[in-house]
């Protein structure tokens, strides 16, 4: 079990690698326990599941509670491994991705630098589970190098994405108020990137 501070302080609890046989197949999913009313379960594009839970919910009821999910989730990771079969189109080369999103960096940031934003250490990794990270107190902005696979408008909502967490640090309704006045569109060019099967 691994003990993880949240931003606000709370704490987390992961237990990794949960097992549970659905119609004879067995399934993996992390279990996180979080300050949440209700179970919730989620199927990221990677094809992992995960399960988040109050603490004080019984590992028998969450048991339950996925398994009531398995046309759900059987159905999800087969479409997941469809995609995944298949060859994903890559719009921009290994070479030119950091100097493409370096440039928008820079487009977007004379908005933020008006908001007393400085400019940031602008870093590049290869990540699984994110398209872009920011740490608001070290000035550090990291991107994803697969944002190779991602057409050039969702990489630029990406980029606004991050830099309105110099904003604002949480996902709240007063992020995305900040984030459609520098992408408007956002909503479309998000729901495009789940599309994209991140390796």
């Amino acid at each position: 079990m691994n003990k993880v501070i949240t931003q606000n302080g709370d704490y987390d609890f992961y237990i990794m690698i949960k097992e549970i046989f659905l119609n004879g197949t067995k399934i993996q999913y992390d279990l996180q326990y979080k300050k949440v009313k209700n179970i919730n379960l989620r199927i990221k594009s990677d094809g992992t599941v995960h399960v988040s839970a109050n603490k004080r919910v019984s590992q028998k009821v969450i048991e339950s509670f996925v398994l009531s999910k398995a046309f759900f989730i059987q159905k999800a990771l087969e479409e997941y491994e469809k995609r995944s079969s298949q060859p994903q189109k890559q719009y921009f080369a290994g070479d030119e991705i950091c100097n493409l999103i370096t440039g928008l960096c820079e487009k977007v940031y004379p908005y933020f630098e008006k908001r007393g934003v400085k400019y940031p250490q602008i870093k590049f990794r290869r990540m699984i589970s994110r398209w872009g990270s920011c740490q608001p107190i070290k000035g550090i902005l990291t991107f994803n190098t697969n944002l190779m696979y991602a057409p050039k408008e969702c990489i630029e909502y990406v980029v606004a994405h991050e830099f309105t967490h110099f904003l604002q640090a949480n996902h709240s309704s007063k992020f995305y108020e900040e984030l459609a006045v520098v992408c408007p569109d956002w909503k479309v060019h998000k729901e495009r990137l789940k599309e994209i099967y991140i390796r």
